[in-house]
């Protein structure tokens, strides 16, 4: 307001949030607010010394009724105006510049409402330099206590949550706009009558709605934690880091979140595994995203796409964004890439985010193919893991981690693991589930009696581990651990 722009565009869906904010602009209290749409007209949310002449306008008439009609002093919303525009462009652009000398001389203000990823919220070419255009950024923790208060006002405060207990509710709403949130708190006390733990659950499938409106996005439960994926050491400790940048003490110290990383390597290695394991390890969402679905026939929509999976990524945050096999989701474009069009423009639109986010929304990545992946993209990730062929540590806890899901208690005291271990050198995570597997069958085949050794043993010989089927291709893999272009998820034997 103080720059003395008169035009300006707000996308957000928060209309009677952004009506208490501009009330509360320091400097601004003596000003009128008005707000106006094309279904009940004009309504007045504070008078200046001077009363707003109130009459029924339609979009043809509305902005002559302004310029002529509107006392000094005076903020008028429309609320998605774009619509108008749209169906007018040519007047609506020229009205609107013509009235811009009047509405600076007379400290009026005209404020545009809009919804986010709606494609008509583009304003026309014409109006590029007269109106200044903001995203309205989610309620913080700040306004989300606030509303939390309002909902909760009339509820006997033994009923109400600790402070322990609201920090985290207020946390979990964290990415809600406020009308989610207010309806989040309010089905919670309908539900239960008390602020408790299962809050926290219906918050967050709060969130689940929201992402299903996305076919971009889907929403794991991920119940795996870090017992559940044998190995790789050292990527689990840089992780277990990570974890207390989501804190409060981390937000108070100014902290900044991490940004995400990087698993490249072999199939099968434990890559996806690893995404689901950090969910469970963080206890946060995992949103896992499908560049593929974010392609449309029109002009602009890719990107319009992928800018709508990003909002909802930030919606749910803090959160975990999951990109399965990045070579595929981004092949082509980047420097030396021979595509062009949508692919190459949601890649720059998702690269940007990248960098300049602030959100907390932890990207994990994985690849098998090296070569496809753009160099911009790599970048942008905090660290790069490697993920090797496992070796006889990781192959013996990979072992005992997948006889424990077939229902064998103590594995290591009715198998020789020592055995196993030395006859699967070269397999990988994978190939050993499916040996397991494949014992489990043998066994269920003979009058469904226990897996034995013989079993394993059997499933072992049948097996061609990928590091002897393709050689050469896991060999080139290797290359970037030994070449020291990735950090060994591992330690070395």
């Amino acid at each position: 307001m103080a720059a003395q722009v008169p035009l300006i565009h707000l996308i957000t869906y928060e209309e009677e949030r952004i009506i208490r904010d501009i009330s509360e602009i320091e400097g601004m209290q003596d000003m009128g607010i008005v707000s106006w749409d094309i279904a009940d007209g004009f309504k007045i949310h504070r008078e200046s010394a001077e009363p707003f002449p109130l009459r029924d306008c339609t979009t043809d008439t509305i902005l002559h009724h302004i310029s002529e009609k509107t006392p000094r002093g005076f903020v008028i919303v429309l609320k998605d105006f774009h619509h108008c525009w749209i169906n007018r462009r040519s007047y609506i652009s020229r009205k609107l510049r013509n009235m811009v000398p009047k509405l600076r001389a007379n400290c009026q203000f005209i404020i545009f409402l809009t919804p986010p990823l709606s494609q008509e919220q583009d304003l026309p070419k014409e109006l590029k330099d007269d109106v200044i255009v903001l995203n309205v950024p989610l309620p913080d923790p700040d306004e989300l206590e606030r509303l939390f208060d309002e909902v909760t006002i009339r509820i006997d405060p033994a009923k109400l949550p600790k402070r322990e207990l609201k920090d985290k509710l207020i946390q979990a709403a964290l990415g809600l706009t406020t009308t989610q949130a207010r309806l989040a708190f309010c089905r919670v006390w309908a539900n239960y009558e008390c602020f408790d733990e299962r809050a926290i659950d219906l918050i967050t499938w709060a969130k689940k709605q929201i992402i299903r409106e996305s076919g971009a996005l889907e929403f794991w439960s991920a119940h795996e934690n870090e017992s559940d994926v044998g190995g790789l050491n050292l990527m689990k400790v840089w992780l277990k880091k990570r974890e207390a940048a989501f804190s409060a003490e981390a937000r108070r110290v100014g902290l900044p979140f991490p940004r995400g990383v990087a698993l490249i390597g072999i199939p099968g290695t434990g890559k996806s595994l690893s995404a689901k394991m950090l969910s469970g390890l963080w206890k946060l969402p995992l949103l896992r995203l499908d560049v593929a679905s974010l392609f449309g026939s029109l002009l602009g929509e890719s990107e319009q796409n992928m800018r709508k999976a990003i909002m909802l990524a930030e919606t749910a945050s803090p959160c975990i964004l999951w990109i399965d096999e990045l070579e595929k989701a981004f092949a082509g474009v980047g420097a030396g890439g021979l595509n062009s069009g949508a692919p190459t423009r949601i890649f720059g639109t998702f690269l940007t985010w990248m960098q300049e986010h602030q959100s907390p929304v932890f990207v994990i990545a994985t690849a098998n193919d090296v070569a496809a992946i753009p160099i911009e993209m790599m970048s942008r990730f905090d660290r790069v893991f490697f993920l090797d062929l496992p070796n006889d540590n990781e192959r013996r806890e990979i072992f005992s981690i997948h006889l424990k899901n077939a229902g064998i208690a103590f594995p290591e005291r009715q198998f020789n693991l020592n055995e196993l271990v030395e006859k699967s050198k070269g397999m990988v995570g994978r190939e050993i589930e499916r040996v397991v597997r494949e014992a489990q069958f043998t066994a269920f085949a003979e009058n469904n009696r226990e897996i034995e050794q013989a079993d394993l043993l059997a499933a072992l010989a049948e097996t061609v581990p990928i590091s002897k089927s393709h050689q050469e291709a896991i060999e080139i893999l290797r290359l970037w651990k030994t070449e020291g272009r990735a950090f060994p998820a591992s330690s070395e034997e």
